[in-house]
C-alpha cells in the first residue's frame, strides 16, 4: 500500500473519529476514555494491542449501535496515539432472521463509522447457524435453510407449539452455531464484548451449562467452562434436536481454546440507552425500543406477534389482530408504530419464510400439534383449518400408522405439516427418549429472555404431552434465579 494511500486513509479515520466524537456528549467522550485504558490493559499494554482482537455480538437495538461505536471510537484513538490498535470481528445477529429494514439500519451505522474498507474490522452475519460475510445475500444456502427449517418445525411439534416456545430459548443454539464458526474462522479471537446485561449473561450460562449436562448423560462428554467450548456444545445440542428420533452417537466433544474472555462495559459505559445526536449520525433515530427485542436486539418480535396472532384466531377462535395486539400490549415501553393486520401478517410471514422456509398453513399445524399422541388433536386440526379433508380423516391416520393410503393424503400431510412422513410417523408414534425429552422440555418451557412459561391452567410441560386449552397463551413466570445462575461463575475471566 502506497505512502499517498496511507496518509489518505490516516486522514479519512480522523476525520470519523472527529465526527464521532462530536456526536457525543461529554459523559460519552468520558466513557470513551475509560473503555481505551480497559482495552489497553486486557489486550496486555499497547505494545500488544495490535495482536488484540475482539469479537462483537451485534444486535439491532439502540445499545448494540452505541457499543459499536465507543470501540469504534477506541480503535481510532488508539491507531491515532499508537499506530497499531486492536482489531473487531463483528457478528451481525438477528433471529428468526435479518429482515430488509434492520439490514438497512445496520448499513447505516456501519457507513457511518467508516467499518467496511477498514481492513482492521471484518463484518459478519449468522443465519440459521450459518455465517457470512456482511451483505443483504443470506448466509445460509437453500439447502440449509430448508433443513433449518425442518428442526425448527419439528421441535414445535414436539414442545406444545407455543408461540413464545418456538421463538424462545432455542433460538440460542443457532446463535451459538453462528458464534462457535464465527470463532473457529482464521486469526484468533482474543475476548468477547456484547451489551447483554451481566445478569442476563449469568442467566444464560447457567441455562446451558444445564442444558450441556443432558448431552453428558447422552454419551458425549463434557464441554468446557470458556465461551467457544459452550458454543461448541449448544451446536451439538441443535444438532442432536434436528433428528431426535435417531439414537446419538457419543462423541468427545470438540475442544475449544482456553481462555477466551468476555470484557463486560457496563460499568464504563453507563450511556448505551441515551439517545441523542449520536442516534442520528448511527441512523438509529426509528430504532425499536430495546426491550421489545431481547437481549442486545437479537430478537425480531413481529414474528412472535404473528405466531400470536395465528394462534388466537385459529386455536383459540379469536380474531389474528386481537392476539397481535395482546402481545404487543405486553411490550414495554409500549409502542402505537407497530404494523397491525394484514400489514403485519405478510411482513412477519415473509420473515419467518426467508428464515425457515415455511408458509402460514405450515405454522398454523405447528400451533395445533395435531400429530402427537397418536393424533389425539388431529380431528380438531382437521374440523377447525381443514374441513375439507374431515372425509379424509380415517386415511390421515392410516397413513400416520404406516398403513396404506391413497398418494393425494401423503401428500397433504407433507404439505401442510412441512415435514416428511418418516418424522410424522414418529411424531404419532410416540416421543424420544428420555434424554432427548428432557432437553427439547428445557428449551420448550423458556422463552427468549429465559424466563419459565406457563399455559393458563396449569404448567406448560412439553414432554408430558400435555397441551394448552383452545385460546390459552403462555406466559412467563419467574426468571432464572440470577443468584443460582452467578454459583456458576462466568465462562473465563470477566474482565473490568
Amino acid at each position: 500500500m502506497s505512502n499517498t494511500h496511507d496518509q489518505a486513509m490516516h486522514y479519512v479515520y480522523q476525520q470519523v473519529l472527529q465526527r464521532l466524537f462530536e456526536h457525543m456528549n461529554q459523559a460519552q467522550r468520558a466513557s470513551v476514555q475509560l473503555l481505551i485504558q480497559r482495552l489497553l490493559v486486557v489486550a496486555g499494554g499497547h505494545e500488544h494491542v495490535g495482536r488484540f482482537q475482539l469479537m462483537v455480538l451485534h444486535g439491532a437495538d439502540r445499545r448494540s449501535a452505541h457499543l459499536l461505536a465507543c470501540l469504534r471510537a477506541a480503535q481510532l484513538s488508539i491507531s491515532l496515539r499508537y499506530v497499531d490498535t486492536f482489531r473487531m470481528r463483528v457478528l451481525v445477529a438477528r433471529h428468526p432472521t435479518l429482515d430488509d429494514t434492520t439490514l438497512a439500519s445496520h448499513e447505516r451505522c456501519f457507513s457511518a463509522l467508516f467499518l467496511h474498507d477498514d481492513p482492521r474490522v471484518e463484518l459478519l452475519r449468522t443465519d440459521g447457524g450459518q455465517i457470512g460475510r456482511f451483505s443483504a445475500r443470506p448466509s445460509c444456502s437453500s439447502e440449509q435453510r430448508a433443513a433449518s427449517g425442518k428442526a425448527w418445525l419439528l421441535f414445535g411439534h414436539l414442545t406444545g407449539g407455543q408461540p413464545e416456545a418456538v421463538l424462545g430459548a432455542r433460538a440460542y443454539l443457532e446463535l451459538a452455531a453462528g458464534l462457535g464458526k464465527a470463532l473457529a474462522m482464521p486469526g484468533d479471537v482474543d475476548a468477547l464484548v456484547t451489551v447483554v446485561p451481566a445478569s442476563q449473561r449469568r442467566r444464560l450460562l447457567a441455562w446451558s451449562r444445564h442444558c450441556l449436562r443432558q448431552l453428558v448423560e447422552a454419551g458425549y462428554s463434557a464441554p468446557g467452562n470458556d465461551i467457544d467450548a459452550l458454543a461448541a456444545g449448544l451446536t451439538r445440542l441443535g444438532l442432536l434436536l434436528a433428528d431426535p428420533f435417531e439414537a446419538p452417537t457419543p462423541r468427545t466433544q470438540d475442544g475449544g481454546r482456553q481462555g477466551l474472555r468476555v470484557v463486560t462495559v457496563e460499568d464504563v459505559l453507563q450511556h448505551l440507552d441515551d439517545s441523542g445526536p449520536l442516534d442520528q449520525m448511527l441512523g438509529r433515530q426509528d430504532a425499536l425500543p430495546c426491550s421489545a427485542q431481547g437481549p442486545a436486539g437479537l430478537f425480531d418480535p413481529l414474528p412472535l406477534a404473528h405466531l400470536h396472532g395465528l394462534q388466537a384466531q385459529h386455536v383459540g377462535a379469536r380474531g389474528y389482530r386481537e392476539g397481535a395486539q395482546a402481545f404487543f400490549r405486553s411490550l414495554e415501553p409500549a409502542q402505537e408504530a407497530w404494523p397491525q393486520g394484514q400489514a403485519l401478517r405478510e411482513v412477519a410471514q415473509a420473515r419467518l419464510f426467508d428464515a425457515y422456509g415455511v408458509g402460514e398453513d405450515q405454522l398454523v399445524c405447528q400451533l395445533f400439534c395435531p400429530f402427537e399422541a397418536r393424533g389425539r388433536n388431529l380431528e380438531a386440526f382437521v374440523q377447525r383449518c381443514h374441513p375439507g379433508m374431515r372425509v379424509a380423516l380415517p386415511y390421515l391416520h392410516q397413513a400416520l400408522q404406516g398403513r396404506p393410503c391413497p398418494e393425494p393424503v401423503r401428500q397433504w400431510l407433507i404439505d401442510t405439516s412441512g415435514l416428511d412422513l418418516t418424522l410424522l410417523r414418529s411424531i404419532y408414534a410416540g416421543r424420544p427418549g428420555a434424554t432427548i425429552q428432557h432437553l427439547l422440555q428445557m428449551l420448550g418451557r423458556r422463552d427468549r429472555w429465559l424466563r419459565v412459561m406457563q399455559v393458563s391452567g396449569g404448567p406448560m410441560a412439553p414432554s408430558s404431552g400435555v397441551r394448552a386449552v383452545p385460546g390459552a397463551t403462555a406466559r412467563p413466570v419467574a426468571p432464572l434465579d440470577p443468584r443460582a445462575s452467578a454459583a456458576d461463575g462466568p465462562t473465563g475471566p470477566c474482565l473490568r
